[in-house]
């Protein structure tokens, strides 16, 4: 790690600035971030601001004050070749980290004031149909055995919930309540929320818990976690990763487990949900994310329109 220098005060031109060097900033700022974002987050935080103050040191700028807007925006030129999504991420970093020094009180004026959000390509997400859905969540069961109860149990909940995969695998059995239907989810920036769940994940989990679970138990080892793997451990992101695409690839489609959620999203629209329930449900911290789901229920609603339409009108247009 490269030496800290010492940090000293001296005067800004509206009062009292605190000199900060870039790499305890950034230091700082990780730790600041920890208290309230998802561990990937801070990760892929912490390699972009790596990087940057890379290249300012390659420039002569070491500390927080001497970063102009020519110095950010020459950084982000250096990254047109890499993906949108990610040279968005490395201008999200960069903007959280310098809010964060002038609250620290070690800037006076943002660098990144001027620059504009970077245009991004809205993708619409996949999603299966309901037909789909269900040829989907019945595939385990032509194979009766611990692993295939266990994998129905698994489609069932999160389809019925649009949960993330880390939150699934994070499940333990204590977090469900059958009496109502719900389950205790710890989300992103451990955010808790409650999710609930229908009829068909209820049975396919208690068939799971009675029948399937007490067998991939491995009593040296014990574990409260809802999902076993066959040594009897906390299933993992991978495994579920790797099953989707295993009953995918049968079934002849591309499937993960964000399509489960992406798919839980729009049939919940479809039924007449509205966004801020779906945005509840998924544990969505903006209604903008969850506002992409509507474009997919456009085509119904155009449907809709034409059944309750006279067709005298289309006929008069």
């Amino acid at each position: 790690r490269r030496s800290v220098q010492r940090n000293t005060a001296h005067e800004g031109a509206a009062g009292t600035l605190l000199a900060m060097n870039l790499d305890e900033a950034v230091e700082r700022f990780l730790i600041h971030l920890g208290t309230s974002r998802a561990p990937n987050t801070v990760k892929a935080y912490g390699t972009d601001l790596a990087q940057f103050v890379e290249y300012a040191l390659s420039t002569g700028v070491s500390a927080v004050e001497m970063v102009s807007e020519r110095l950010v925006r020459a950084w982000l030129d250096s990254h047109r070749a890499v993906h949108p999504s990610t040279r968005a991420r490395k201008l999200y970093a960069l903007r959280s980290f310098f809010r964060f020094c002038r609250a620290m009180g070690w800037i006076q004026a943002d660098p990144l004031a001027n620059i504009a959000e970077p245009s991004m390509p809205r993708r619409l997400p996949r999603f299966l149909t309901r037909l789909q859905v269900v040829q989907l969540v019945e595939k385990p069961s032509e194979q009766p055995d611990v692993l295939a109860m266990r994998d129905r149990a698994l489609l069932e909940l999160l389809y019925a919930t649009g949960l993330r995969v880390s939150e699934l695998v994070s499940l333990d059995v204590n977090a469900l309540d059958f009496e109502q239907g719900a389950i205790r989810v710890r989300g992103k920036g451990g955010r808790e929320r409650m999710v609930l769940f229908g009829r068909a994940a209820h049975e396919a989990l208690i068939d799971y818990l009675q029948h399937a679970r007490p067998r991939l138990m491995n009593p040296k080892r014990p574990t409260r976690a809802l999902f076993l793997n066959y040594q009897g451990g906390r299933l993992s992101v991978r495994s579920v990763h790797r099953l989707l695409k295993h009953y995918g690839r049968v079934l002849g489609l591309d499937i993960s487990p964000h399509t489960l959620r992406h798919t839980f999203a729009t049939h919940m629209l479809e039924g007449g949900a509205d966004l801020r329930s779906v945005q509840e449900l998924l544990g969505h911290r903006r209604l903008q994310t969850t506002q992409i789901y509507t474009h997919l229920t456009v085509d119904q609603l155009r449907r809709t329109l034409e059944r309750a339409l006279p067709t005298t009108l289309n006929e008069e247009e």
